[in-house]
């Protein structure tokens, strides 16, 4: 318990003046208490040395420990109040407290008088003891002087039990000397009282006296002040005149500067006030204006609008806002806020109207802009996701309302990935758009056709009769996406795996209805694609498929199915390869090469991704110790690193175990964490890349652009390279945005002092347009897709013939 725990206070501060003297007083009881406590810790060592032979007694030894302690503590509790100086509201709290300490204090003085108190045969020694003990309490009247009955207190249960011990010893010497103590604990708190009085009669003086000097004060300043109105009220006229003047030029720059348009009407609300603003925002000069109708610059659709607004302005006398749209001296209709009020005369009586007019045209186009992309997706204009699910749900709602159905079709182009990485992201985004108009084609106007992400799709057939009429949309689909796109003279053929499920008979709710339409899907994948599958109550496909690909990933583990590609690097101004990104595949016996974006998050849900990981860089630094036993060029091989595996414990352990097992070169090894992954837990991704940086380990900093870190996080990282998204560089040079942001990426690891190296390099433009920006490196299908390690190690050995000849063609020259 603290001091501002304890229990009810005996004094409750009363009215400010009384509270101020119970806060003086108890700022004089801590001070004073100094005293004390120092003559307490005396009398205890005095009587230490009296009572010697008797401390190996267990109570006479607990007393003595127990005086201390509490002396101590009273002590510390001075010591807070004065370093502390607490408020006001809180010394009730602190007067309990003291009470408290010098009761414990009174009490452990009246049991050594009376239960510790030495045998009658020992006179000296109690007599002694007595003596002690009255003497620190007679004193006690000085320093308990600011407290009404602290003393009281502590001289009756000090000294009463003291002398009582006394006058029943039978010892004449002994029991005059507990008269006399008797005789004290009655004189002394009589003392007491006329102390007290006098210091409370000493304090309420003294604050009479500063508050009479404050009164005098404050009068002499009143008296000071009134003669400076006085002495200020004809300067004061002067400047009101001025002022008035000064007022009448700075409201005439308002109305002919401020940017809002001023307007002023009289009662039958024809312009009489028309500023510059008015004039650019509608068009009219102002001797145009004056005089009109306030009709004039109002579309024919708001008239009624405008005269219902003047009528409740002039009815209700206070100011309204309201939004019209508005028609230009030009016939251009602008949409503008008008803030009108009522012009009032002394009297308070209206004498005309007064209109700040701005245009908010640009800003509600910006904001239908802003709505439009919030709720469509930027590629294909279609609805997104949080659109097509509030759809849905007012679909859900309508048809629970009639009896209807609701369908729902949930499509994925098959092996668009494929087409994707073979074609290009052009080719695969121009397809999206196509099939997305396709769509829109073969449903009706009240449907939804969005687009959920990548190359998926949902439709929403809303109030359908029964369920089966989805079938007829789904079939239509297919039909017509059988229909080749034509890109650059080539057909390219897309199909689709559509799942539906259906209200109410498969869910009744948003969420559901959506997982149950994307588990059909995979039922149609599975069934062989380009077909329609109708979710089923008994079969969660999705389910079975994840069970089936956790079971195939911990048997590929053990069976060695994974191998590594490796992807080159290349530096720009040369044309050499630099490094090799190690790249992990799946060898599936049943579908063959499988890429990680199909089985990486399974194996991360799993768990053994981690051990994934140290595979990949166990096999990534042995294949580096081969190419550098066969004496090719040195390169830096890059691996990644998973978020799982990254906020590991025993990564740094590991990597550095596999390190010295493989025999690799860590000044050759590059480890690539992503932007997202080092932000998650800033500190932690310091330290360990400072740690591994500190063995030579390289830190690159993968997909940098689509992170949340900024430019004062990123200085801090141990990092020694760059790695531009594949996002931006997709876009350059054609899209400017992207490549603005590639030029600032590459210009902020320059200033960083780190190698930057673009991925997703596929066009000669997009390299072009890296080397004009100085980028030291890239990699990408431009140069080569991903190979095998025996072709990397052809590619090494290939460039190493090159330099030879190089070298030895500038040596004969020479």
């Amino acid at each position: 318990m603290t001091p501002y725990e304890s229990p009810a206070a005996p004094i409750a501060p009363a009215p400010a003046p009384e509270a101020r003297l119970f806060a003086e007083q108890v700022r004089l009881l801590f001070r004073f208490s100094l005293v004390e406590y120092l003559a307490t810790l005396l009398v205890i060592f005095i009587l230490g040395a009296i009572l010697w032979e008797d401390l190996a007694r267990p109570a006479l030894f607990a007393w003595f420990v127990g005086i201390s302690i509490v002396t101590v503590v009273r002590y510390a509790l001075y010591k807070t109040y004065i370093n502390t100086t607490p408020p006001e509201d809180e010394l009730p709290s602190w007067e309990r407290w003291f009470l408290i300490g010098s009761t414990l204090t009174a009490i452990l003085w009246a049991v050594i008088g009376t239960a510790l108190f030495p045998d009658a045969a020992r006179a000296a020694q109690r007599v002694s003891v007595a003596l002690l003990v009255t003497l620190l309490l007679t004193g006690a009247v000085a320093y308990y002087a600011p407290h009404r009955f602290a003393y009281k207190l502590t001289a009756f249960v000090g000294l009463v039990p003291l002398s009582s011990s006394l006058v029943f010893s039978q010892d004449r010497p002994q029991m005059f000397l507990g008269g006399l103590i008797l005789c004290l604990a009655i004189v002394l708190p009589m003392v007491h009282t006329k102390v007290y009085s006098a210091l409370v009669e000493s304090l309420t003086t003294r604050r009479e006296r500063e508050h009479l000097h404050g009164e005098l004060v404050k009068e002499s300043e009143r008296l000071q002040e009134a003669n400076d109105a006085l002495a200020d009220e004809m300067v004061e006229r002067l400047k009101a005149q001025q002022a008035e003047l000064l007022a009448a030029q700075k409201l005439r720059m308002h109305f002919e500067r401020t940017p809002l348009g001023v307007i002023e009407w009289d009662r039958a609300f024809k312009v009489t006030a028309w500023n510059p603003a008015a004039e650019a925002i509608f068009g009219y000069q102002s001797a145009d204006a004056l005089g009109r109708s306030a009709t004039f610059v109002v579309a024919s659709s708001e008239a009624e609008s405008i005269e219902a607004m003047w009528k409740e302005l002039a009815e209700s006398g206070e100011g309204a806002k309201t939004t019209l749209a508005n028609v230009t001296r030009s016939g251009r209709t602008i949409h503008c806020e008008w803030y009108n009020t009522t012009l009032l005369d002394p009297g308070g009586r209206i004498m005309g109207y007064a209109s700040l007019v701005q245009d908010i045209t640009e800003r509600l186009n910006t904001e239908r802009t802003i709505h439009y992309m919030a709720h469509h997706d930027a590629l294909t204009g279609l609805p997104n996701r949080r659109l097509m699910q509030d759809r849905l749900s007012q679909a859900i709602m309508s048809a629970r309302r009639k009896q209807r159905h609701v369908a729902v079709l949930f499509l994925d182009l098959d092996r668009f990935k494929v087409v994707n990485d073979t074609l290009g992201h052009d080719t695969g985004d121009f397809i999206l758009k196509d099939v997305s108009q396709r769509l829109l084609t073969c449903v009706r106007e009240v449907d939804t056709v969005s687009r959920e992400g990548g190359d998926e799709f949902v439709v929403i057939l809303p109030d359908l009769e029964r369920p089966e009429n989805a079938r007829v949309v789904a079939e239509k689909i297919l039909k017509e996406l059988t229909r080749p796109v034509e890109i650059g003279g080539h057909e390219i053929h897309v199909t689709t795996s559509i799942g539906i499920s259906h209200y109410p008979n498969d869910a009744t709710d948003v969420n559901h209805l959506l997982k149950h339409a994307d588990n059909a899907m995979y039922q149609a994948k599975d069934a062989g694609r380009n077909t329609v599958r109708f979710f089923t109550g008994d079969l969660n496909f999705l389910l079975s498929k994840r069970l089936e690909i956790e079971g195939r990933l911990r048997r590929a583990i053990d069976n060695e199915e994974f191998f590594l590609r490796y992807q080159p690097q290349v530096e720009l101004a040369t044309g050499r390869i630099i490094g090799m990104e190690a790249l992990i595949r799946w060898n599936d016996p049943q579908r063959g090469e499988i890429f990680p974006k199909d089985f990486i998050f399974v194996a991360e849900e799993l768990g053994i991704i981690v051990q994934l990981g140290e595979w990949v860089f166990r096999t990534a630094c042995g294949q580096l110790k081969a190419w550098e036993d066969e004496g090719l060029p040195s390169i830096t091989v890059s691996i990644n690193i998973s978020p799982r595996q990254f906020m590991s414990r025993r990564l740094v352990p590991t990597l550095l175990s596999i390190i010295r097992e493989t025999g690799a070169d860590p000044r050759r090894v590059e480890l690539e964490i992503t932007e997202t992954m080092i932000m998650r837990n800033l500190e932690q991704s310091v330290q360990t890349l400072e740690h591994l940086r500190s063995v030579g380990m390289q830190v690159a900093v993968d997909d940098f652009g689509v992170g949340y870190s900024s430019l004062g996080q990123l200085k801090r990282l141990p990092a020694t390279s760059m790695k531009i998204d594949r996002s931006f560089i997709a876009n350059v040079p054609e899209d400017a945005s992207s490549g603005s942001i590639t030029e600032a990426i590459i210009a902020m690891a320059k200033r960083l002092k780190l190698r930057v190296i673009a991925e997703g390099v596929e066009t000669r433009a997009q390299l072009e347009f890296l080397r004009a920006n100085h980028c030291e490196a890239f990699q990408g299908y431009l140069f080569s897709r991903p190979v095998t390690s025996l072709e990397a190690t052809a590619m090494l050995k290939a460039q190493a013939a090159a330099m030879a000849a190089e070298t030895t063609k500038t040596a004969a020259a020479e």
